[in-house]
């Protein structure tokens, strides 16, 4: 299958591309770190006038917790048990299938991070399609090429995934769950339901998703000069390989199954014995191997669209 053959190729060039995986993390931390910072302030002043707590201690303290989110606001508002471990990403998951609306503060680190990534996408997929490394000034010129256009097509995606939000989810998982969950005795009907209804909304949001990955891989890879006609090269090629690429979209899929599930299962089995710097360990190796699927899904889908293409 050509599809798994763009995986392996895909899984291969960024096993070959670890200083392209480290500059992913160091923009990753970069772009997050005043925000920490910003949050960490409010913590400690917070903490300030509270008891010191035993360096040996694996508990939290809920009624300070509690007490903290009453009167927190802005970033500190974010700051809730969902960001322990194993409950983040879930979380984060739990949010996109609801379609759960966040706080308006995390518009600001979300603009960061899609900025951050343009730049990163200009040097990566470069990176993969010569099959080589870059120079500094090859990965600055490759970075800056492509990050206005990057920008708008990771824009148009966002805006296009949100008229769903607003219109088709509110939708389907509304009046017409409503409907026919309500002919269902079972709870376990009205969740089969409920899983139908997230995979028939999932594809249309998928679909945005691919669409923008490879309209960045046809920036690349053919040299267009506009973002339409990228775009459009992206939908075309979509629409007459639209099996092998949501194929190889389910191998990328089920490789970050296997991590949660590996993470999930460390987590919430390692009780207190994965807490402290454990804990923290094993989370930013999460992080890790999150950011390297992520560059192995554009590695694999900038091989197809080469090998499809001809």
């Amino acid at each position: 299958m050509l599809s798994f053959k763009a995986w392996i190729e895909g899984l291969r060039q960024v096993a070959r591309a670890p200083l392209l995986i480290l500059l992913t993390l160091i923009v990753t931390v970069a772009v997050a770190a005043p925000f920490a910072l910003v949050l960490g302030g409010e913590l400690r002043a917070a903490l300030a006038d509270q008891p010191p707590i035993a360096l040996g201690s694996s508990e939290i303290d809920a009624d300070w917790w509690n007490e903290f989110r009453l009167h927190a606001s802005g970033l500190a508002a974010t700051f809730t048990p969902t960001v322990i471990g194993f409950a983040a990403p879930l979380d984060n998951l739990s949010a996109i299938a609801d379609g759960t609306r966040r706080p308006a503060v995390l518009i600001v680190p979300i603009a960061a991070g899609v900025l951050a990534w343009a730049l990163l996408w200009g040097i990566a997929l470069h990176r993969f399609d010569r099959q080589g490394g870059l120079s500094i000034s090859e990965a600055a010129s490759a970075a800056f090429k492509h990050f206005p256009r990057f920008v708008v097509i990771s824009a148009a995606a966002a805006a296009a995934q949100l008229l769903l939000y607003l219109t088709i989810h509110p939708l389907l998982f509304g009046a017409v769950y409503r409907t026919v969950a309500s002919d269902v005795t079972p709870e376990s009907g009205a969740f089969a339901y409920r899983l139908l209804f997230y995979a028939i909304f999932g594809i249309p949001v998928v679909a945005i998703s691919l669409a923008a990955e490879y309209a960045r891989v046809a920036q690349v890879v053919t040299r267009e000069s506009g973002i339409a006609a990228s775009i459009g090269t992206a939908l075309r090629f979509m629409r007459r390989h639209w099996r092998t690429a949501a194929a190889l979209y389910l191998f990328n899929a089920a490789k970050f199954a296997i991590v949660m599930t590996g993470y999930g299962v460390i987590d919430s089995m390692g009780g207190t014995r994965v807490a402290g710097w454990r804990g923290v360990l094993i989370g930013q190796a999460f992080i890790v191997a999150r950011l390297a699927m992520r560059l192995v899904s554009g590695a694999s889908s900038l091989e197809l669209f080469k090998k499809l293409r001809g």
